[in-house]
């Protein structure tokens, strides 16, 4: 169970990095926009930045195995100073963007530790210009 939870974590610092963008009329595509945040937010929970990984998600944000924004924030934080986030390796690469409107999902995004491997989904939605995370879903990890 703290294996998926970890995994979890670590799929969400993913996810943040697909989805946090704003968007401007003469700028990047909406794709665009949000394959750069991908890599960006990949960076940042690589990197274990929490509270800049936080930027990311969506106040309405709902993960199926750990809840709401505030309980995401809870669980990573616990993770970090177990020590569990320790290794863990979110990457994006050979994740398939599909932006619809004003809703994005990026999978698969793959995530390792020493809890072993697997793969999430997540879904942004834009809010006010800006690509944020609204749900990740790590149920194949």
């Amino acid at each position: 169970m703290k294996a998926i939870q970890y995994l979890s974590v670590c799929l969400m610092l993913a996810l943040l990095v697909t989805m946090g963008c704003a968007t401007t009329a003469k700028g990047p595509s909406d794709l665009e926009m949000v394959q750069a945040k991908t890599k960006e937010c990949a960076a940042v929970a690589n990197a274990k930045d929490i509270t800049k990984l936080m930027t990311y998600i969506a106040e309405d944000f709902e993960c199926p195995q750990i809840g709401d924004k505030a309980s995401f924030k809870e669980f990573l934080d616990n993770a970090k100073s177990a020590g569990f986030l320790d290794g863990v390796e979110i990457d994006a690469s050979a994740a398939k963007t599909t932006v619809t409107g004003e809703s994005a999902e990026v999978s698969p995004v793959a995530v390792r530790g020493s809890f072993g491997s697997g793969e999430a989904i997540f879904s942004a939605t834009k809010i006010k210009g800006v690509w944020l995370i609204s749900a990740m879903d790590i149920s194949g990890i």
